[in-house]
């Protein structure tokens, strides 16, 4: 068993008014307004027009805004498939692709360590093979390295004391 509640409407926005809520306005030659709160009843005494404000159920309703039909059109949206999906990318076919996609979790990373484990193993004999060869390339051609002085081999010019002629004559 449903309970039924009386609600009115407001006169200006056209909301739900439940009881208990809102305010009543009766004008001197007798027509009662209702309104759901204060805005909605300065609104109507600066004789505004609802249809022009666009959070009044009369502008959404003149808009057909918030329908039935807006709600399907944006369900029934069309979804794109995928092109790669349908003919596959540069270097993979479509069987490639599918069987990728079918492949678990488990045994991407599995290919992956294994790939990176590879590269890994690769560049630590390019690095030994070049230590090999590095000792023994060097080791010939070594000449004693001379040793520089405080400045690094560079000239220094003789600092500059004071300006010459005015000794302390201001």
């Amino acid at each position: 068993v449903n309970m039924v509640v009386k609600t009115d409407t407001c006169m200006f926005s056209n909301y739900r008014i439940y009881p208990g809520h809102g305010m009543q306005f009766i004008r001197v030659d007798g027509k009662s307004f209702r309104f759901i709160n204060g805005k909605n009843e300065a609104c109507f005494h600066m004789k505004r027009n609802p249809r022009k404000l666009n959070w009044t159920m009369f502008y959404r309703r003149l808009r057909k805004k918030g329908t039935q039909e807006d709600q399907l059109k944006k369900a029934k949206k069309r979804v794109v498939s995928s092109t790669a999906a349908s003919r596959g990318i540069q270097g993979l076919s479509i069987e490639d692709l599918k069987a990728k996609k079918a492949e678990s979790k488990d045994k991407r990373a599995a290919v992956r360590e294994a790939t990176v484990r590879e590269a890994k193993e690769k560049n630590r004999k390019a690095a030994e093979e070049k230590k090999k060869s590095r000792p023994a390339a060097s080791g010939a051609s070594k000449a004693p390295a001379q040793k520089m002085g405080k400045a690094g081999g560079a000239q220094l010019k003789p600092m500059r004391t004071s300006a010459p002629g005015k000794a302390g004559a201001r």
